[in-house]
């Protein structure tokens, strides 16, 4: 692994438990294994590497999703399937430390990852329910208004205030929300008659 690497690495990880900003560019470097010089060297602030290691997860997620449902024929595994990476992956870049980090200190990359879940439930949601998988286990609702629904509730539920003033976890909230919706539009019907 290259120092560029080493840093950013080091930050994924402190983050975990401390969110971006409490850390400091000295503890950075420690964790790195490298000098604040070379720090430096590769990134002019520390909002920089926090910006490339976010540029880098939002890619991470967006490749695994298209590749979840591409590889998936029910909607309902494309459903677990984008909850398991959620949860995996989302538990150390979007746990409620660096989500409130990010809203209070990085507006602008809050931003950012606002504008990704919008898209990418825009697009997989809407498309999902519209495309190939019409009528297929799922149930006849305007996918614009499983779409809106589902944002709406995503930026309600899904954010630092919601998940610490009702002591809950990351991976509980994904897994609840993403489970009561998906009661909602699959259709099971079918099933329960061949019981």
């Amino acid at each position: 692994m290259n120092k560029k690497e080493q840093i950013i690495t080091a930050l994924a990880e402190l983050s975990r438990t401390r969110g971006f900003y409490r850390v400091t560019v000295d503890e950075l470097a420690a964790h790195a294994g490298v000098s604040k010089r070379t720090i430096y060297r590769h990134f002019r602030s520390k909002d920089e590497i926090v910006e490339v290691l976010l540029e880098r997860f939002m890619n991470q997620m967006t490749g695994k999703i298209e590749q979840t449902i591409s590889s998936s024929e029910r909607p309902a595994d494309i459903f677990s399937g984008v909850i398991s990476l959620v949860v995996q992956h989302g538990r150390s870049m979007l746990n409620p430390l660096v989500l409130d980090d990010l809203r209070r200190h990085y507006p602008e990359l809050w931003k950012k990852i606002e504008r990704f879940r919008a898209e990418k439930i825009q697009r997989n949601v809407v498309e999902l329910l519209a495309g190939k998988y019409e009528g297929k286990g799922l149930r006849e609702i305007d996918p614009r208004i499983v779409g809106a629904a589902f944002l709406a509730s995503v930026q309600a539920v899904v954010n630092p205030e919601f998940i610490l003033s009702n002591n809950l976890s990351f991976e509980d909230t994904v897994k609840q929300l993403i489970g009561l919706f998906m009661s909602g539009i699959i259709d099971d019907r079918p099933s329960r008659a061949a019981e």
